[in-house]
């Protein structure tokens, strides 16, 4: 955050208290608000210094900057990072002016600058170099080993120091060190300049004085208990920082400690109002000192007592960085502050700063004469006078005779469905476009050159693919969609024409979108669904919390698509997610880059261990409370604090690699039960999530050396399909096998045993217990191997089914049934000769013999089964089998059973891959929707597959779930569902929210001066359903707005901007305080703000800061629970534009709870009329004169509202609007005297 505080005048009773503050601090009048900031037109001009740049540094996107210096000699200013790289920058416009580096990986500690040029020390090494960059010397030697600092004493002699016992005297001419001075253990961090003294400090806090000659001590200042962090010294005084010793470590200390040099005694000190980290007095003043604070707060104060001193407080645009270091120009017009962000603020208090008041020519380089521009087409100019550079080989336009023939380019072969689809009339052949080139055009494919042998096993690229005859195009239910926006953004955009079922789908324009498909799966699973819609708790990023918002939403929104901002923005602030790679930047080739199968395998897993610890941790809280509550019969407060030690962690050991995460046993999903059946299970360590998703097991672990044996019980919410080595595949292998094998897997990892004492190879073995209602899958299809074996598997299945269609050909005369026919005409009619074509034929006798083709074999035949059944044993045998249509069971169990279950399969997250199209592939869910979620939203009992392509939304039949072609197609995530589970009623949702959200109200600003705008709602005053609350929302960009200039001089958006809501006001629609907001809530942000708006919104930078807002400050969370509770009783919400504050606050309302003044004063086939018109026709105000206020804007809203009702009273709403649209029209729909 970027702003400036001007001086605050105060006084100083009996020069005993420092008052910064009066009554009336948190009062501002119209254009006195003390905040502003760089980026807006209106600066603070009564300010000493104001900030003219912050820009990031060279190398600053990877290190900090450590040091920085200006020139004493000429106009620039001298950086130094980490990274051992030195940058200089010209005047105050800070043009580039050197760089270089000095080390290859040391920081650079200090900058120093002389006649000849600069020197950069690092940890062991001094370096010389010119300003113009070239090299002078680089000296380094054994007694240099932690140096820190350095100060020229003659022009040809300075001094260095460091973390060392030693003091190096070095002769700049000659390059060589002259001499070593011991100074004792602790060393010297910090070397002044002064008059009679060289002032050095030490780590422990001590300031030595010594003779600039000999270097002897004089004089030992004790200034701090526990560490000295920076000290300067003018004329008589020296001024210290530092940090005092505590018992629970160092704190740092607010006192300025300031010594008199004369009398070789301290005075009194000096309070500041920032944590002092650096210091320096200003060169040009005798009694001026600027005091920086390392989150980036510096105080000018002066050492003299005066009866009204001014305090000077400024704020650095450092976005929560630390500062490093900074320094003053010599004749005090600009300062300069380096952060570990690895950015420089400067600040000046001039328009036109200097750094020195006589400073040298800098030189700069020769500007490169350029050549006269020589069209291409100029056929006058003579080549020759072209200069040719000399060289002795050959030219490189002499080409040899043989690259000079004409060679033709041979005409491409025809694709072979082209010909196999060939219809000939006469010498012309006629055949249908396979869409792999345009119409009338011929694609060269460029000629590769590649090993000799290698084939590709699967081919994905329609172009790849056209030799072969085996082209698949990507049906469009299945493709990435691409929504254009206008100047009205999406609300022109026909939604309905890709979704006409009536479900709800989302939207993915924002980042991260790629969790729709997993999003949409968890909200079709009803049990899920009621789960998260019923849980609430006080944490603010809570991802339970958030997904019950959002289904609460999709429930009410009609077949409207929704947008996930809320939970993505909760999403983002996860460390583990962060940690596990599941977030994904804002740049257009993130998701380009990104692995989608293995990240959306990796979110199933990360959402479903978060929202199960989420939920668990509300149900421990909530049964503490019951149990204190019960022991000590009253009301209390809970004292309980979550922490992730209470609980398993869901990232294990760390984030593993693709191939082995799937390899490993998941034991961050392991939650430790019970060793014995017959104790009780705690009612905390269960949850829904637990009781539908958790599979029950033993792990057994086993020594192969000493034979030490091992167990645990544990449950699992998720499980990896694991496959076998392709050498190891001799006959077919069904899913069922695959997936008892991947629920028992046995496997020999080297584990520490006790016995040994030692890592030794160990047999790790589980033993199921109890299957859960929910089986979740990950398919892990990471590897070429892995789609081999899926392929050879289906291919299995198709040459069987091609065997047995053949037998029956010639056991019977009948011919073999072919592909269903889809009720269009052929355009080919009866002359069409294509193999296997799916239309009708006019003419045509028994369109069933048809050969049948291999597409929809593949299509009929599948690998993945719709049903399974699986029955576990006494001592963990598993036995799981596929289950026909019609519920013949044709295997029976070979042991004893004690849980028969049988599942279907419920929903598939599918990976579509278009390799002519990186940026187009796209994850898609197919879920089969229940009777009881048709019946609730569509009034008809049926069940139905459909495919949910984000805001698409597709009815399939239950074959294409378990159809893949793994070219584009590939299954990522299975859900299977049990019939018991299915078969029960449908669970109830307990709505969390209740009245108790306007009771739990916390201001979130620290600052000491907070204003509130608001009187909170009485309980005689609690709104019921139709009564009428005005509201308004501001907001700010988090993202600004991406578009193309188009050929046609037109704009084309490509990414609309990202707003995030920044204050929410509603306010009483009736009773005795009418008009009184009761909600005014500035919402606070940890992500990083591009634009405030503040001329559109008021909101000013610091107003969403904890640390320096003065407004009342909540949460997101906070405020939408007092929406979403006015949603629920029934209130109708009074607003101009409401429709777009609804949508960035992620929040759908009923459209008859939505009174919009926007409709209500507006013609059909016309433009909207701005509010601050209406104020102005309708009721003879102007508002928003200067920036817009959401508490003016509400209350207008309501007046326009009272005003339209007596219109409509007297019958004179179309009057009035004819009226307003020929004032509006006469006037530009300007308000005169505000624009």
């Amino acid at each position: 955050m970027d702003f400036t505080v001007p001086p605050f005048k105060a006084t100083v009773p009996g020069q005993s208290e420092l008052l910064m503050y009066g009554d009336d601090a948190g009062n501002f009048e119209e254009g006195e608000y003390p905040l502003t900031a760089e980026n807006y037109e209106e600066a603070y001009n009564d300010a000493e210094f104001q900030e003219i740049h912050t820009f990031l540094a060279d190398g600053g996107d990877r290190f900090g900057v450590s040091a920085v210096a200006f020139d004493l000699q000429e106009q620039l200013l001298w950086m130094g990072n980490q990274g051992g790289h030195v940058t200089s920058y010209y005047g105050p416009g800070m043009q580039k002016y050197t760089s270089f580096q000095v080390h290859s990986n040391q920081d650079v500690r200090q900058i120093s600058t002389f006649e000849e040029g600069v020197l950069a020390l690092t940890q062991s090494t001094l370096r010389c170099q010119q300003r113009r960059g070239i090299p002078v010397f680089t000296h380094s030697s054994d007694n240099m080993m932690e140096m820190q600092c350095m100060l020229q004493m003659a022009p040809s002699t300075m001094v260095m120091g460091g973390h060392q016992s030693k003091l190096i005297l070095f002769d700049i001419s000659r390059a060589a060190e002259t001499g070593v001075v011991g100074v004792g253990e602790n060393g010297c961090a910090i070397i002044r300049r002064h008059g009679r003294y060289l002032c050095t400090g030490n780590p422990l806090g001590v300031v030595e004085l010594r003779d600039p000659r000999s270097l002897h001590l004089e004089h030992s200042l004790e200034a701090h208990t526990g560490s000295l962090s920076d000290f300067d010294v003018h004329e008589n005084l020296l001024v210290t920082c530092g940090f005092s010793a505590r018992s629970d470590g160092m704190a740092v200390d607010r006192l300025l400690m300031v010594y008199d040099l004369r009398m070789m005694r301290a005075i009194s000190p000096m309070q500041v109002l920032v944590d002092p980290l650096l210091l320096r007095f200003l060169p040009t003043f005798s009694s001026r000192l600027a005091v920086v604070s390392a989150v980036g707060q510096f105080q000018l104060i002066d050492t003299v007592a005066l009866d009204e001193p001014d305090i000077c407080l400024y704020h650095t645009n450092s976005v929560g960085a630390m500062c490093l270091t900074f320094d003053v120009s010599s004749n005090c017009q600009c300062m300069a502050f380096g952060d570990n962000d690895g950015s420089i603020h400067v600040f000046s208090s001039q328009p036109e700063a200097i750094f020195n008041n006589f400073s040298s020519n800098t030189t700069f380089a020769d500007a490169v004469e350029t050549l006269p521009a020589l069209g291409i087409n100029d056929a006058i100019t003579p080549l020759s006078s072209i200069p040719m550079p000399y060289c002795q080989g050959r030219l490189a336009s002499d080409w040899p005779e043989k690259l000079l023939r004409k060679v033709y380019r041979p005409t491409p072969p025809i694709d072979p469905f082209t010909l196999k689809n060939l219809k000939m009339v006469g010498n012309i052949g006629y055949a249908p476009n396979p869409g792999v080139f345009r119409r009338n055009q011929v694609a060269y494919k460029p000629w590769k050159s590649g090993p000799k042998g290698m084939k590709k096993m699967y081919g994905s690229d329609a172009a790849n693919s056209k030799d072969d005859g085996s082209f698949v195009a990507i049906p469009k239910k299945y493709r990435k969609i691409e929504v254009k926006y206008s100047k009205m953004g999406v609300d022109d955009f026909d939604f309905d024409y890709y979704n006409k079922t009536g479900f709800s789908g989302l939207e993915a324009m924002l980042p991260n979108s790629y969790c729709n498909a997993m999003l949409q799966l968890l909200y079709y699973t009803d049990t899920v669904r009621a789960a998260l819609e019923s849980h609430l708790c006080q944490r603010e990023f809570c991802l339970a919390c958030e997904l019950g918002f959002l289904y609460f939403m999709v429930d009410r929104s009609q077949g409207f698509p929704c947008q996930a901002s809320n939970f993505l923005r909760a999403f983002r602030t996860i460390p583990e997610a962060s940690a596990l790679g599941l977030i994904l930047s804002d740049e257009n080739n993130s998701k380009m880059n990104a692995n989608l199968p293995l990240l959306i395998q990796n979110f199933n897993r990360f959402i479903l261990h978060q929202i199960h610890f989420e939920i668990l941790d509300a149900k421990k809280c909530e049964n503490y409370l019951e149990s204190a509550r019960a022991e000590f019969q009253g009301p209390i407060t809970a004292p309980f604090v979550y922490q992730e030690k209470d609980f398993p962690s869901i990232m294990g050991s760390g984030v593993r690699n693709s191939r082995n995460y799937k390899e490993e046993t998941i034991e961050a999903a392991e939650i430790p039960q019970e060793s014995q059946e017959s104790r009780p299970v705690s009612p905390v360590a269960e949850n829904e999530l637990s009781n539908i998703f958790s599979t029950r097991q033993t792990s057994q672990h086993k020594c192969i050396k000493c034979g030490r044996e091992g167990s645990k019980e544990t449950t699992q919410l998720l499980w990896n399909l694991t496959y076998p080595d392709m050498s190891e595949v001799k006959a077919q292998i069904s899913f069922c096998d695959v997936l008892t094998k991947s629920l028992g897997r046995v496997q020999v990892i080297k584990t520490w045993c006790e016995v040994c004492n030692n890592f030794m190879p160990t047999k790790h073995s589980r033993k199921i217990s109890k299957l859960p209602p929910i089986l979740a899958l990950n398919c892990g299809i990471d590897s070429p191997n892995d789609k081999e074996f899926w392929q050879i598997q289906m291919d299995y299945l198709v040459q069987k089914a091609q065997e047995g269609a053949q037998s029956l050909k010639d056991d019977s005369p009948a011919p073999v049934a072919g592909p269903p026919s889809s009720g269009k005409p052929c355009r080919y009619g009866d002359k069409c000769m294509r193999t296997g074509c799916r239309f009708k034929h006019a003419g045509r006798a028994g369109e069933s013999a048809t050969p049948v083709s291999n597409s929809h074999l593949y299509y009929n035949n599948a690998w993945l089964p719709l049903h399974i059944q699986a029955d576990v044993g006494d001592n963990g045998q598993l036995f799981i089998r596929k289950k026909s249509e019609s519920g013949d069971e044709a295997d029976n169990v070979p042991f004893s059973s004690s849980q028969h279950i049988e599942y279907d399969l419920h929903a598939v997250v599918c990976y579509v891959n278009d390799p002519a199209n990186p940026d187009k592939k796209n994850l898609v869910s197919l879920i089969n929707v229940g009777p009881r979620y048709h019946e609730r939203s569509l009034g008809s009992p049926v069940s139905q597959w459909y495919i949910f392509n984000d805001f698409s939304i597709t009815p399939v039949q239950a074959q294409e779930a378990v159809w893949f072609s793994l070219d584009w197609k590939i299954p990522c995530v299975l859900y299977w569902i049990s019939k018991e589970l299915k078969s029960q009623p449908e669970p109830l949702i307990q709505n969390p929210i209740t009245l108790d959200v306007f009771r739990e109200d916390n201001n979130l600003a620290q600052s000491g001066r907070k204003m509130i705008t608001f009187t909170p709602l009485s309980a005689e005053e609690m709104p019921s359903q139709g009564d009428l609350v005005a509201m308004d929302a501001e907001f700010v960009t988090l993202n600004q707005e991406e578009s193309e200039l188009r050929s046609d001089g037109k704009t084309n958006t490509i990414k609309p901007s990202h707003m995030s809501v920044a204050r929410i006001t509603c306010i009483r629609g009736q009773g005795p305080q009418v008009g009184e907001p009761f909600i005014d809530d500035y919402i606070s942000t940890s992500e990083q703000v591009v634009d405030y708006l503040t001329k559109f919104s008021g909101i000013k930078p610091g107003d969403l800061d904890a640390n320096f807002s003065s407004k009342h400050l909540t949460t997101l969370k906070s405020t939408y629970q007092k929406l979403r509770f006015l949603v629920d009783i029934g209130v109708k919400f009074v607003g101009h534009g409401l429709k777009n504050d609804f949508r960035v606050i992620n929040l759908v309302v009923p459209s008859e709870q939505v009174i919009d003044t926007v409709h209500l004063f507006h013609l059909p086939h016309h433009r909207m009329v701005s509010l601050k018109f209406l104020a102005w026709h309708f009721l003879n105000t102007k508002i928003q004169s200067v920036t817009h206020d959401s508490t003016e804007d509400a209350k207008t809203a309501l007046q326009l509202y009272h005003h339209y009702k007596k219109l409509e009273a007297t019958g004179g709403v179309a009057a009035a609007l004819k009226e307003l649209y020929a004032t509006g029209k006469r006037m530009q729909w300007k308000v005169p005297g505000t624009e």
